[in-house]
């Protein structure tokens, strides 16, 4: 897909779908961009587009960002804007990783120093589960609990799961769209699983869970699931949505049973990917969401 905007006359594409384009388009346009995110799902294309797009909408200065076309939008797109940072693993290892100490002396040591041009410092960990160990990822934690004014955290990775429990949950997570599941039978599955989520019978949910006999239908069903989900807690923030299973979603569950729904949802889809009996696993899943949706 490609943005809304121009550079250099032509479209720049950031190898999104349509509906992961909105997804952070639509972060942007809130206003409300917080200083730590985390982009996980897709590819490890996908996810750097996805970054890069975000950044140039917090750098970005004009009235409807990204515009693509400044001077800023120009050099975030070149990877060459001043107040843009892309940690790189330690030349000095052959782990692939940063190392704790030119972390602090290369990145955070300037951290709190004003932005060049923009108004904003942007720094991306691509693959951060990757090219952070735990260690560098704790040394993050006190900017990421009290950040500097303006300024943005970025961390790609497959799964916001392999970062560390502490630093997830000081961050968005925005969660990319699989091109190969999200079809219209997922999501009609997805909305089959909404409808019992929400509903006062636990029929309901039994029946649309049942109807995922395999490994694959629950699998892209609970996908999609997710993707909804993070839509909600965007709606939570002030994210606007026009997706009417988001909204049921809203209207019945408050903020935090919705990000528990969001982890037992997680844990089935690592069960699925191991030898798990489908009959117990469905009957599991039903419980769990019926426990959190009907507790006081």
């Amino acid at each position: 897909m490609s943005c809304n905007g121009k550079k250099g006359g032509e479209d720049v594409d950031f190898g999104l779908t349509k509906a992961n384009e909105e997804m952070i388009l639509s972060l942007i346009r809130s206003g409300r961009i917080p200083h730590t995110v985390i982009i996980e799902g897709g590819g490890a294309e996908e996810r750097a587009g996805a970054a890069t797009l975000l950044a140039t909408g917090a750098i970005c200065k004009e009235a409807e960002r990204p515009c693509l076309s400044c001077t800023a939008c120009r050099k975030v797109l070149a990877g060459s804007h001043p107040d843009m940072f892309l940690p790189k693993p330690s030349e000095s290892l052959k782990t692939g990783i940063l190392s704790l100490k030119e972390l602090r002396d290369k990145y955070l040591s300037g951290i709190s120093v004003k932005p060049n041009e923009a108004d904003i410092k942007v720094y991306i960990f691509s693959e951060a589960d990757k090219l952070l160990r735990e260690d560098a990822q704790n040394a993050l934690l006190k900017t990421i609990e009290e950040p500097p004014q303006r300024l943005l955290f970025i961390f790609t990775t497959e799964s916001a799961k392999h970062l560390l429990l502490t630093v997830r949950s000081r961050a968005r997570i925005l969660t990319l769209s699989n091109k190969e599941l999200t079809d219209e039978e997922s999501t009609e599955a997805a909305r089959s699983l909404i409808a019992g989520i929400v509903s006062l019978y636990e029929y309901d949910l039994l029946q649309a869970l049942f109807r995922l006999d395999d490994k694959e239908k629950l699998t892209a069903a609970l996908t999609v699931l997710t993707e909804k989900l993070r839509a909600a807690l965007g709606f939570y923030s002030g994210i606007r949505t026009e997706d009417e299973d988001v909204k049921r979603l809203t209207r019945k569950l408050d903020r935090g049973r919705v990000i528990a729904l969001i982890e037992v949802t997680g844990d089935t889809l690592g069960k699925l990917k191991t030898n798990v009996n489908m009959q117990l696993l469905t009957t599991w899943l039903c419980s769990q969401y019926r426990r959190l949706t009907w507790q006081k």
